[in-house]
C-alpha cells in the first residue's frame, strides 16, 4: 500500500469536530423559561377560577354579583 492511502485522516470518532467554543446556544432554555412561565400563569388562572366558582356556589341566590 502506499503512504498516501495510510496516511488518510481518521473517520468517525476520531474525526476532529468543528465546535464554537464559548457560546452557549440559548432557544432551549429561553424556550424551557417561557414555558414555565406559561404553566406558572395557567396555574394562577386555574386558581382564581376555582376560587370565583366557589364564591359563586356559596354566595345565596338573590344577592346580585358586585363584578357587573
Amino acid at each position: 500500500m502506499s503512504d498516501e492511502l495510510m496516511a488518510a485522516a481518521p473517520s468517525g470518532g476520531g474525526a476532529p469536530r468543528n465546535r464554537t467554543a464559548g457560546l452557549i446556544r440559548s432557544e432551549g432554555s429561553e424556550a424551557t423559561r417561557q414555558m414555565r412561565e406559561r404553566a406558572k400563569r395557567r396555574r394562577e388562572a386555574e386558581a382564581k377560577l376555582q376560587l370565583h366558582l366557589m364564591e359563586t356556589r356559596n354566595k345565596p341566590a338573590g344577592t346580585p354579583d358586585p363584578a357587573l
